[in-house]
């Protein structure tokens, strides 16, 4: 237990810096110079959601023209 803290104390620190206090970020670094909150490791692709997809529009506006020929 004792050796990796040793390991992890001599690790290079995150270059990022806070914003409010300005006090630079105490985490471990990975290969870029950043800790993985600050610019590390990707979460991956995001999360599509249809709301623009080609059916999701065609689908708006069908209802769209039912809608207006109700009114």
């Amino acid at each position: 237990m004792h050796e990796a803290r040793k390991a992890l104390a001599n690790h290079p620190k995150c270059g990022a810096y806070a914003r409010t206090t300005g006090l630079p970020c105490k985490n471990a670094s990975m290969e870029n110079g950043r800790c993985r909150m600050h610019g590390g490791k990707s979460t991956g692709r995001p999360i599509i959601h249809g709301q623009r997809s080609i059916k999701a529009k065609l689908d708006r506006k069908i209802v769209k023209q039912l809608l207006s020929k109700l009114s």
